[in-house]
């Protein structure tokens, strides 16, 4: 089954809104796709679109595509039935699959496109490519023979010359940056390369330990796992689970983290459809962490698999909600299969949590209308003075301690975290929405990358030693004064140590990955600062 940050580049809060509403529409889905079903004999719906299908074919004023027209006509009927029910084209399915996976078949890179140019914005540690002597800020110049810089070309084209089946060689041009002379060529095996969703975790002190979970993938849970256990052996005592911004995935993988923290026998959710009777979900023997405290940190982004398992700890007090408003959405998607390798993501249950919650939001005005409601919710919720949260169900329901929870529009959480309302955030708000960060960031990494790495060859060593130069502020506020972003110095002033935090983790991560970057960000992560505040009074 299936339900369906960087935090720090977020932009303006209807920039976040639009990349939430297209993480949640991936929704909540069942794990493994249905086989294609030959259509029955006297099926009025299939007799009817054939029909009509007939008559446009024959009679319309103009040529039509028919694949095309029939693939529209099929994403407007299931638009009718629910927000979340979908049409995926092949090339969606197959992009649906992988992430669900969580890993893929390639080379070991991660890619940056600017204009006509391929960078090698990191090398992922021990895939194929670790060891090769390839650097952030190398250009990929050919695939194959194939000139992928200098020529007009899609980062999707270059993604699928490098991709392929494990086992198979592909040849790689690279040249270092501002190198003029012949690309240097690599012969890379390919192989299988794990997506993380776990994006960090470590301890935050002594007894604390902290995780960022970025989606929920067939391979969540084992990461889950695997890091839990290393944090209990470190003496961890309180986790800070931190599900801001993670839209959802698979049932399977929220209902084994869920597990690793539930008593044996607690209710974990139950889904229930009008094609399918109520299935219960209980947490088995064997949770790493069924006795230390919990608190799990969610937002407006956090939705489906996040609000399982947000509702599943918070209605068996087993842990402390803090943040805002989840989003809201209470439906399970199957995934079936069609002929031509497209899908159905078909809504075939509602989930509730333990106390009996459906957590859906409405949507009987019908989509657009759905997401607009959520839009206006938060704008409202984000610029209220006192904010306080609109329920839609005044239903009470209770927890296994008594207390009582509401339903019909996301998890409320248990303390509020409310949006800065702090003037010198703008500036910086602005230069993130355009990207001018991270962009300034990569430039460096270009020009100085190899040099820090011998200088700074662990991520220890950078983050104790690495001082950002004020010319790199400079350059930043440059570029964002040839971008239309004009100088603020009260808001350059105001917030220039958190500037130049986010310029020095989107460098970590170049250099050391992605957990480097969430090393160094997360010291001046202001939300996460409220969170262990309020996880020390009691």
């Amino acid at each position: 089954m299936n339900f369906g940050k960087k935090a720090a580049d977020s932009g303006n809060k209807i920039l976040v809104v639009i990349a939430v509403v297209i993480g949640v529409m991936i929704g909540l889905m069942f794990n493994t796709r249905r086989p294609a079903r030959a259509m029955e004999e006297g099926e009025s719906l299939q007799e009817k679109m054939n029909e009509v299908m007939r008559l446009v074919e024959r009679h319309y004023v103009d040529s039509v595509d028919g694949d095309s027209l029939s693939e529209r006509l099929v994403s407007v009927m299931l638009n009718e039935l629910d927000p979340h029910s979908a049409y995926l084209t092949a090339a969606e399915a197959e992009a649906s699959d992988e992430m669900m996976r969580g890993n893929f078949e390639g080379v070991g890179l991660t890619l940056r496109r600017e204009g006509d140019t391929t960078f090698i914005s990191g090398v992922i540690a021990g895939g194929p490519s670790d060891g090769l002597g390839l650097l952030p800020g190398d250009i990929i110049w050919s695939v194959d023979e194939v000139q992928v810089s200098g020529v007009k070309m899609s980062a999707d084209s270059v993604v699928r010359l490098l991709r392929g089946p494990r086992r198979t060689t592909v040849d790689v041009g690279v040249r270092h940056y501002g190198d003029k002379g012949e690309a240097t060529h690599h012969k890379i095996r390919r192989d299988v390369i794990s997506h993380n969703t776990l994006l960090y975790s470590d301890m935050l002190d002594d007894t604390t330990g902290y995780m960022i979970l970025a989606a929920f993938s067939s391979s969540s849970h084992e990461e889950f796992h695997y890091a839990l256990q290393e944090l209990v052996e470190r003496g961890m005592r309180n986790l800070i689970f931190d599900l801001r911004g993670n839209s959802g995935g698979s049932l399977e993988a929220a209902v084994g983290i869920a597990n690793e923290m539930l008593p044996a026998g607690s209710l974990i959710v139950y889904t229930q459809g009008a094609h399918q009777r109520r299935h219960d979900i209980v947490a088995r023997r064997g949770g790493l962490f069924t006795k230390g405290r919990v608190m799990v940190m969610v937002d407006e982004g956090s939705a489906s698999a996040s609000e399982v398992v947000s509702g599943a700890l918070q209605d068996n007090d087993r842990a402390m909600i803090v943040g805002r408003r989840t989003f809201g959405k209470g439906l399970v998607q199957q995934e079936y299969g069609l002929s031509d390798g497209a899908s159905l993501m078909l809504t075939v249950a509602r989930y509730y949590t333990p106390s009996g919650r459906s957590i859906q939001r409405p949507y009987s005005a019908g989509t657009d209308e759905y997401y607009q409601d959520y839009l206006t919710q938060l704008m409202e919720e984000s610029y209220a003075d006192n904010p306080t949260m609109r329920i839609t169900d005044s239903t009470p329901y209770y927890t296994t301690g008594g207390r009582v929870v509401y339903g019909g529009g996301g998890i409320f959480p248990d303390r509020l975290i409310g949006y800065r309302h702090d003037p010198t955030y703008v500036y910086y708000n602005r230069l993130s929405a355009k990207h001018i960060p991270s962009r300034v960031a990569f430039d460096e990494v270009k020009r100085h990358g190899g040099e820090w790495l011998k200088r700074y060859p662990t991520l220890e060593s950078f983050c104790e030693h690495f001082e950002l130069s004020e010319r790199v502020i400079e350059r930043m506020v440059a570029m964002g004064e040839k971008e239309g972003v004009a100088r603020d110095a009260k808001g350059l002033q105001a917030q220039k140590r958190m500037i130049r935090t986010l310029l020095k983790a989107y460098i970590a991560e170049s250099l050391y990955g992605q957990q480097a970057f969430y090393r160094v960000y997360l010291t001046q992560d202001e939300d996460l600062r409220q969170a262990r505040a309020i996880m020390k009074e009691k």
